[in-house]
Formats: C-alpha cells, sequence, structure tokens
C-alpha cells in the first residue's frame, strides 16, 4: 500500500505543523500523567511492602515440633498465600511500569500510544494489587 504524506506550503505534514503549534499543550499535556505516575508509583511501592511483610507473617503460629503453620490444612490458607503471592508481584510489576513512564523522554509518538496504554496497565496492576491484599486480609479474619 502506497502511502502519501500530503505537505502544506512550508513543506510540513500534518503532524509536524501539528507538533511546531502546538509544543505548549504538549509540554503543558505531559505534567497530567507524569504527577499521576509518581503518586501512583509511591502508592505501588507502599503496597508491595505492606503485602511483601504479611507474607512473613503467617496466620496463626507456626507448629513448635515441625514449623508447619497451625492452619496449613485450611481452605483459606490457601486462599491468604495465593492472594499475598499475586499482590506484591502485581505491586512491583506496576513499579516498573509506572517506572517505565517516568523514564520515558514522551516524543508526540508515544504520547499517543504509549503513555496512556502503559498508565492504564500500571493502574490496573495496582488495583488488582490492591483487591488482592484485601483478599488476603479477609482470609486472615476467617481463618
Amino acid at each position: 500500500m502506497l502511502v502519501i504524506n500530503h505537505l502544506n506550503n512550508d513543506n510540513k505534514t500534518a503532524e509536524e505543523l501539528f507538533a511546531a503549534t502546538n509544543e505548549q499543550l504538549l509540554q503543558d499535556a505531559k505534567e497530567w500523567p507524569m504527577r499521576t505516575t509518581e503518586k501512583c508509583t509511591i502508592l505501588s511501592v507502599f503496597i508491595a511492602t505492606v503485602a511483601f511483610a504479611t507474607a512473613y507473617t503467617v496466620p496463626g503460629c507456626p507448629n513448635q515440633d515441625t514449623g508447619i503453620p497451625i492452619f496449613h490444612s485450611k481452605p483459606f490458607f490457601l486462599v491468604f498465600i495465593l492472594a499475598d503471592v499475586i499482590s506484591p508481584t502485581l505491586a512491583l510489576t506496576s513499579v516498573g511500569i509506572f517506572f517505565s513512564i517516568l523514564t520515558s523522554s514522551f516524543p508526540l509518538e508515544d504520547f499517543k500510544i504509549y503513555l496512556f496504554k502503559n498508565l492504564k496497565l500500571g493502574v490496573i496492576c495496582l488495583v488488582v494489587s490492591v483487591t488482592m491484599m484485601a483478599v488476603a486480609f479477609r482470609a486472615t479474619i476467617v481463618l
């Protein structure tokens, strides 16, 4: 397929003209995702820290003779373990995604596609991580 770039009288394509005339708009538009990403990064690190700490605090206490947790045969113990593994994993994944956004140079092409796709993916990972942490806490209450 043949693609023709139409040029104006100044030999600029529509995209080049838009980038040149709206440079300030692009700079202003970069501020919102950067602030959002910074705040979400801090929250993701906090969630990962809490979820990681709860992984070492097994509900109940271990059997003094065997070291195996007392609740290991209960079904909600498995729910706790699975939720507590998923939560820090997704929180650290969202931290990585947010760091990739923070270190991006924000060219116009990335801004249109890459930035908001990754921001949405990072927020989804963060929300699922918080949900899994809540599931783990509820499982400990049931135990």
